[in-house]
């Protein structure tokens, strides 16, 4: 990269729509060149149905390119410090990770030796790509090989509309793109903690119907329907398509199922007796994390498994406390009367409704457990005594600890619930530390098209990143931003 070539980012694993609503809009502003390698479930023929944007780049063009043997020896040079390995990213993915292993392996070899290719032919200086699926996991690992520097956007939940940049598959690698203004960072701090603790702002997240009514399920069924002509009309792709859509699912009898499923859960839930208050004198608090989910399945692989997580948990908490594990409210869909049980059958454990005030747990709880996810923030900014398992800028705020040797954790609890109280103006320079990190941009929720402020955000954002690379250096000169791990 010389000083007089101009910046070229390429995204990896985007949509036509949000190409479209998103980054077509930017480029149009920000005064370099964007380009896409497309998520992989579209080919040629199926993007232009959508959109008809240029600068694409497919995975497989057509879709139904046979897929390669697997390259062991491949795949293995790509494990490196600080990235997930070959086998964490096939069981982080919510597709691969129900196929065949040797399927998996044929799949990450096609991803690997394509991505090579595509970023030898479109010579990036940065690549954004995001944190969900094996062909986002093997995009930072090729790029990390290849000696290019990858991103990608992490939005805050606490307060929305902000996001930072990350350079590697752990929220904990946020980048710094300029120098900020502690002063105002931390007034704006001040104020948000303040309004915090006042309940006039909290973090937003869907909420499963409460009931079995009819008026959800007319409300579901027009994009279940759509959903499943869509699936009918590809069904002749089913073996191409099973590695990037629903399971592999194109059958209409399977969508029923489904949809029965997810009713028949929330009727039962509805119908059990689980706590809507925290009504136990002394407890520990631990929110489950919806699955699948890059929170939990890429940010904190190890701990991916919740049910062992809450044994630990059970295992290390003292008889004078009850576990309360709160459902995650937008996942109450998928909790079975199977996996409720299973959670129950731990010493100590009582199982809180998801339809129940989070904040009002974590409020009178003596410590907080969290893997990842914002009820870690929110119980760091009441100051009180959090034990995280994944790795998050939510550990440098001074009432948070991070697990060390699991045979540790019953003398870590201990230790935090007799830990004290940190000073506020202590809470408030935590969380002006974290708040640096973000910049103004729009939620991540892709269905509400960006507004023109919100794409003016966006432009200044990646203009800071252009900004920030070096002008002189090899032609794959590797990350140039400074990083807080």
């Amino acid at each position: 990269m010389t000083e007089i070539e101009s910046f070229h980012l390429v995204t990896v694993g985007w949509s036509p729509n949000l190409v479209r609503d998103l980054w077509n809009r930017v480029a149009q502003k920000c005064g370099f060149r964007i380009s896409h390698v497309a998520h992989p479930s579209f080919d040629r023929k199926s993007w232009c149905e959508k959109s008809g944007v240029s600068s694409i780049h497919f995975i497989r063009d057509p879709i139904d390119t046979p897929l390669p043997a697997p390259d062991r020896e491949l795949l293995a040079s790509l494990e490196q410090d600080g990235l997930p390995t070959i086998h964490n990213m096939l069981l982080s993915d919510q597709f691969i990770s129900k196929l065949a292993y040797e399927d998996g392996l044929a799949y990450a070899t096609l991803l690997a030796r394509r991505l090579m290719t595509l970023y030898r032919e479109t010579k990036p200086s940065a690549i954004l790509g995001g944190f969900d699926g094996l062909h986002g996991s093997l995009a930072a690992a090729v790029a990390r090989v290849m000696g290019i520097p990858w991103f990608a956007m992490y939005f805050s939940s606490l307060p929305s509309g902000r996001v930072a940049l990350c350079s590697d598959l752990s929220p904990a690698s946020m980048v710094s793109l300029g120098t900020p203004d502690r002063a105002e960072i931390r007034k704006d701090a001040e104020h948000l903690l303040e309004n915090f603790e006042q309940g006039r702002i909290y973090s937003a997240a869907y909420i499963s119907p409460q009931l079995f009514s009819s008026s959800y399920i007319l409300k579901q069924l027009r994009p279940q329907l759509t959903t499943l002509f869509r699936s009918l009309g590809r069904r002749n792709l089913r073996e191409y398509l099973k590695y990037t859509d629903n399971a592999g699912s194109y059958s209409a009898s399977a969508k029923v199922r489904e949809a029965l499923r997810v009713r028949r859960n929330l009727w039962e839930l509805h119908r059990r007796k689980l706590a809507a208050t925290p009504n136990e004198r002394r407890y520990a608090l631990f929110g489950l994390h919806m699955q699948p989910e890059s929170s939990i399945d890429v940010h904190a692989h190890f701990f991916s498994n919740q049910l062992r997580v809450v044994e630990l948990m059970a295992r290390s908490l003292p008889p004078t406390h009850t576990l309360f594990v709160k459902l995650h409210k937008s996942d109450a869909a998928n909790y079975s009367a199977q996996k409720l049980a299973q959670l129950a059958r731990f010493p100590g454990v009582r199982i809180v409704s998801p339809y129940a005030d989070t904040i009002e747990f974590i409020k009178r709880a003596e410590l907080v457990f969290a893997i990842q996810g914002t009820i870690a923030l929110e119980a760091a900014m009441l100051g009180k005594p959090v034990i995280m398992f994944g790795e998050s800028l939510v550990t440098n705020f001074p009432s948070v600890s991070t697990v060390g040797k699991t045979i540790d954790l019953p003398k870590l609890v201990r230790r935090k619930l007799s830990e004290e109280r940190p000073a506020r103006a202590a809470i408030v320079d935590a969380l002006g530390a974290y708040l640096e990190w973000f910049h103004p941009a729009s939620i991540n929720d892709w269905t509400v098209v960006p507004t023109d402020t919100q794409i003016k955000n966006y432009v200044r954002l990646f203009q800071l990143l252009e900004r920030a690379r070096p002008r002189v250096g090899s032609e794959y000169s590797g990350s140039w931003v400074a990083k807080r791990g």
